[in-house]
């Protein structure tokens, strides 16, 4: 289901490597003067790509995405902004749009310098291959992922498209990815910027992997408004969307065998509440304890107690795969260390945490740490 007034096209530039010969390069494109709303990482540390872009977001205009992977563009200095606009004015010329139309991606090694010379070569192939094939963006995007992202839901008689990249250096304030959700849904500014914000509050910003936060997290949303929609059924669909995305990367984290629900509840307020699910959430020794199917409960106890939130030791009680595990901050009477080891071997793992009787609750996501992690991490440059 494409959304109306959108095409896509990717091509490969060896940017990482001449040698490599994937999908690099991506565009969308927009037939109207699309409304463009976007979230970006929290990183103190942005790439060339990011401080554009965040530019062109509260312009709120747009009519082309280019992305790429293999290079984030990232603590490039001055240069990186130069070459990220070199490629926007050459995609902005081959569509004939202004380049403030355009709004670039990146992802992939800090530092680098963007090699233009490859890549613009390929912008008129991208200009002249448009169409409504989908996949082929979502495949430009990846890095260390093992599968492309795409997710679609309708909206009335409007559509919703979203695409996502992201499998390792995924943590909350934008979780370490690059999504596009796209509708055709007429949308003004207002109502995308307020939808995109409270749909990643509880899906983007409460996903981990590793812990980690990169430079060039970035959420585009554009509407190019050619259907008439309700608000709540575009509001909903655009936040199924954003949520099973958000789901997608982390059943997708690097070297991931378990795929891991972290709720925790009676704490003083939700803000409290998602403190301590991402303690647990983000702690290795409860993700290679995970890995391991260990039955070591004192770990997640621990990760409560150091999140700085203030609480009641014995009020903690905890629950792993529906098993009674704490009770009182203490093991629980009918613990059983077997059963417990058995229900940890299973791919997807429930933990639910209760510090108190207040009404604070959170969900997170996370995965499990393996020895794959760190070998696709140790190599990811070389």
């Amino acid at each position: 289901m494409i959304p109306k007034g959108f095409s896509f096209s990717a091509v490969n530039a060896g940017i990482k490597s001449p040698d490599y010969q994937g999908l690099d390069l991506g565009l969308i494109s927009c037939s109207t003067e699309a409304v463009a709303s976007g979230v970006f990482t929290k990183n103190l540390v942005k790439a060339a790509p990011v401080v554009i872009g965040m530019e062109q977001a509260r312009k709120g205009i747009a009519r082309a995405i280019i992305a790429n992977s293999g290079n984030a563009n990232a603590c490039t200095g001055k240069q990186g902004i130069d070459d990220a606009r070199a490629i926007m004015e050459a995609m902005a010329r081959s569509l004939q749009i202004s380049t403030e139309e355009v709004i670039p991606l990146s992802t992939g090694v800090i530092g680098v310098r963007m090699p233009v010379e490859r890549i613009l070569p390929k912008v008129q192939l991208l200009a002249d291959q448009l169409s409504d094939n989908a996949n082929c963006f979502a495949r430009c995007l990846m890095t260390t992922d093992t599968f492309p992202k795409i997710v679609s839901r309708r909206a009335g008689d409007a559509n919703v498209l979203g695409f996502a990249k992201g499998a390792g250096m995924i943590a909350p304030h934008m979780a370490t990815t690059l999504a596009v959700v796209l509708t055709d849904a007429n949308v003004n500014k207002q109502h995308l910027d307020n939808i995109i914000y409270y749909s990643i509050k509880d899906t983007f910003n409460a996903i981990t992997v590793d812990g980690d936060m990169s430079t060039n997290d970035t959420l585009v949303a554009l509407s190019s408004g050619l259907i008439h929609a309700e608000l709540t059924d575009v509001q909903q669909a655009i936040s199924e969307t954003i949520r099973e995305l958000a789901m997608m990367i982390v059943s997708d984290g690097e070297g991931a065998t378990k795929f891991v629900t972290i709720t925790v509840s009676g704490a003083e307020g939700n803000r409290e509440a998602k403190t301590i699910a991402m303690a647990v959430a983000n702690s290795l020794l409860v993700k290679t304890a995970l890995f391991g199917a260990d039955p070591n409960w004192g770990r997640i106890v621990a990760a409560v107690g150091y999140a700085g939130i203030p609480l009641d030791p014995e009020k903690i009680s905890l629950n792993i795969q529906g098993l009674h595990v704490v009770e009182g901050g203490q093991q629980a009477a009918t613990f059983d260390e077997t059963a417990l080891h058995e229900a940890l071997l299973l791919k997807e793992i429930v933990i639910d945490i209760s510090v108190g009787n207040g009404p604070g609750r959170f969900q997170a996501w996370t995965t499990d740490l393996s020895y794959k992690y760190v070998e696709i991490n140790a190599q990811y440059r070389t």
